[in-house]
């Protein structure tokens, strides 16, 4: 009686580890990392990426306080998503377009892929 119950459950283990397995192997579609080389041919053509991208760039235009080179930026939105491309001055740039982007977009995904150079 014992050993069918250590095969009853070792059995229910095994399902269990493969009812878990088939669920966890939906990776996102496209998970974005530093690693990856975003380029401007990547940004969506939805009406909504295209918006979020001139809100986001209406925005850095509008900051007086940062340089043509840190407005300059390439914005690339997709997939819910914004990766933000570039050099700026200094890392006080660099956290004024990180703050446009968080409160332009705040339901999507800000990307850091600035640079700060002297």
């Amino acid at each position: 009686m014992s050993a069918c119950l250590v095969v009853l459950v070792a059995l229910t283990f095994t399902l269990t580890g493969v009812v878990e397995a088939k669920q966890s192997v939906t990776p996102n579609p496209r998970v974005i990392s530093q690693e990856d080389q975003i380029v401007t041919t990547d940004q969506s053509n939805r009406p909504i990426d295209i918006q979020t991208t001139k809100r986001i760039r209406t925005e850095l235009m509008k900051d007086e306080t940062l340089s043509m080179k840190a407005k300059n930026i390439k914005i690339i939105t997709f997939n819910n998503g914004v990766t933000l491309k570039g050099d700026v001055k200094n890392a006080e740039e660099r956290e004024k377009i990180l703050k446009h982007a968080y409160t332009t977009a705040p339901k999507h995904r800000i990307y850091n892929q600035l640079t700060v150079v002297k």
